[in-house]
């Protein structure tokens, strides 16, 4: 069941019969108004919003529908079951968990000066992309575009943001409203349909061992923090030694082969032996 209720009665009593005259973002999350209500969406990773003729066939992976003026409908699908909508009283964000606290918005000029993305990066502890990530320090960045911020800034995504010097936060503050500003207007471009994700434009996401289109290196993959990092391993250059992969070079072969017991080759080194445990007596 995707619905969660912060209200008393049912989810007939709370929404039917309301109307919302705007929607808007917040992160993340997708806020309906309706008058003392606030019915707030987040999709997650599968959930997708597509506005169709109330006449068509709802498809199987239909979650919610919201009735249109015009006749058609506002359908919420998600074929996992992954996302989750509240109906709260209005304005009463702490009633979702990651709604109330929410970072710098990257895409306000005013708000999102080197100063204040500086200050907030000082006190981070983490690895760059998992920064990059955290909804309560930047709104907002999923995987695909902190992959793409990062190969735009030429920063390895294990990178610990505490390493960063004064050229690379500026650089990497440079890259985010760039990045998602030219991925705003290619989107806007096409005009895709509600529900149709684009993604085909971007530089290194989901293309594991293609070409970098700057150098020509095979794009890599890793691991962080749970996600998973597309990068250009000369572009981005590695920067803990002997805590990740070193992509540039191919591992030096062993002198000695590891199924070779290194003590039989040494007289003066002996397996120790291995002492018979005694039964206790009765």
């Amino acid at each position: 069941m995707i619905l969660r209720l912060a209200l008393p009665g049912t989810p007939a009593d709370l929404l039917v019969g309301r109307t919302f005259t705007d929607v808007r973002r917040r992160a993340h999350f997708v806020l309906f108004p309706l008058g003392d209500v606030e019915m707030v969406v987040a999709p997650m990773l599968a959930g997708r919003f597509a506005v169709a003729p109330a006449t068509e066939k709802a498809p199987g992976d239909l979650a919610m529908t919201l009735a249109l003026d015009d006749g058609r409908e506002l359908r919420y699908r998600d074929d996992v079951q992954m996302g989750k909508v509240y109906v709260i009283p209005a304005g009463a964000w702490s009633q979702v968990p990651g709604l109330e606290h929410i970072g710098v918005d990257v895409l306000d000029p005013a708000a999102f000066t080197f100063e204040r993305f500086a200050a907030i990066a000082r006190a981070r502890r983490d690895q760059v992309k998992v920064f990059l990530m955290d909804k309560s320090a930047l709104d907002a960045m999923g995987n695909a575009y902190a992959d793409e911020v990062l190969f735009e800034a030429g920063i390895h995504p294990k990178t610990w943001v505490r390493s960063l010097g004064a050229d690379e936060l500026a650089r990497l503050h440079r890259a985010i409203p760039e990045v998602l500003g030219r991925a705003a207007r290619e989107i806007a471009g096409r005009a895709p349909a509600t529900d149709e994700k684009l993604r085909d434009f971007l530089a290194v996401r989901n293309r594991h061992k293609s070409p970098c289109p700057r150098c020509g290196t095979p794009i890599r993959k890793a691991g962080v923090h749970g996600h998973d990092a597309f990068f250009c391993p000369r572009c981005q250059p590695e920067t803990r030694k002997g805590g990740i992969v070193t992509w540039g070079r191919l591992a030096a072969p062993s002198a000695v082969p590891p199924e070779k017991d290194a003590g039989a080759a040494d007289p003066e080194r002996r397996p120790a032996e291995v002492k018979k445990r005694r039964r206790p007596q009765r």
